[in-house]
């Protein structure tokens, strides 16, 4: 089933989505959609979710569901997210790739947690 991800939801590395950018709440947790920020313990960096799920919409942009993937410094396919709950699903199992432009910025606001992390 391809349930809501939402902020806090952890990953298949042992991450988590570090903010939703969704303004639809789920048990009082934001949705998390395409570009919001991955802490990734593998890799060390912040990435980002880089599917989403054309028949969950959240203010124009796909809503991100279990199984996605963020794109990290790890193996593309490797750092997959885990949704934490059960009550809330798109309509079907689909994903699709972040567009380009939006990639760009998820990425540049990704290397910018990941300094402001190493820098403490």
């Amino acid at each position: 089933m391809a349930y809501a991800v939402r902020e806090g939801d952890p990953t298949s590395t042992g991450g988590f989505v570090i903010s939703a950018s969704g303004t639809q709440l789920i048990e009082e947790r934001r949705l998390a959609r395409m570009g919001d920020p991955v802490w990734c313990p593998a890799c060390e960096k912040v990435g980002y979710i880089a599917q989403g799920n054309p028949t969950f919409i959240d203010e124009y942009v796909a809503v991100a569901t279990h199984g996605h993937e963020v794109q990290c410094d790890c193996d593309r396919g490797t750092h997959t997210l885990i949704a934490s709950q059960q009550s809330h699903a798109a309509d079907m199992d689909a994903a699709i790739e972040i567009p380009p432009d939006m990639a760009t910025e998820a990425k540049l606001r990704a290397e910018k947690m990941t300094q402001a992390r190493k820098a403490g």
